[in-house]
């Protein structure tokens, strides 16, 4: 403080915490020193692998960001380049595009995962959809959600089959005919007898 400021009666009276949010962005690069062996038989060389999360040139905390980057903040892909160029990542837009369409598989089995769990989470499901675009082309997003989650699933249309499939999670389509089946077949439906017959065995 500058004392000239002040008036002439002021007292110390301690410190006051001021806390202020600000962010850093850096780099954190890693050196591995991985093990060596080479077969003279094989003609081979073999080291151990990366610890989980780490591939090729980068690291989790990359692949996670990209991620939240392009699908959360919908950012482009040289947008995504441009913001690591900026703290010091160098990487292609192509590397960017790659990891946006392959090695898809292990995200596919988690979703799935997490909309069986959220199926199994309660005795019922809310469903509605929304028309929403792909390609250009019109489709329907259906959304399926109880107290618990929200799961998202595109498909061209809305049919009564369509909404099966997504409440099965694209399990084999099974038709249950029992006692009460038949019955409502012969009472509501306008069957031959020759056709019930064949259906009735």
């Amino acid at each position: 403080m500058d004392a000239a400021k002040l008036p002439e009666d002021v007292e110390f009276k301690g410190y006051a915490d001021v806390i202020v949010q600000d962010i850093r962005l850096t780099t954190d690069n890693v050196k591995f020193y991985k093990e060596e062996y080479y077969s003279a038989k094989m003609r081979q060389s073999y080291q151990p692998e990366l610890p989980s999360g780490y591939s090729g040139q980068y690291g989790p905390g990359i692949r996670s960001l990209y991620l939240k980057m392009y699908h959360g903040m919908q950012a482009s892909e040289p947008k995504i380049v441009e913001f690591f160029a900026y703290v010091g990542i160098r990487i292609s837009k192509g590397e960017i595009a790659q990891w946006l369409t392959e090695d898809q598989a292990g995200f596919q089995a988690e979703s799935d995962a997490v909309y069986e769990a959220g199926l199994n989470s309660s005795p019922y499901q809310q469903t509605d959809d929304t028309l929403t675009r792909v390609d250009g082309q019109n489709q329907h997003c259906h959304v399926v959600w109880n107290p618990v989650y929200t799961a998202y699933h595109t498909h061209p249309g809305k049919d009564r089959l369509t909404v099966l499939d997504v409440l099965r999670n694209r399990r084999q389509l099974l038709f249950r005919i029992n006692a009460e089946a038949l019955e409502y077949m012969k009472n509501q439906l306008n069957w031959s007898k020759a056709a019930w017959y064949r259906l009735h065995g």
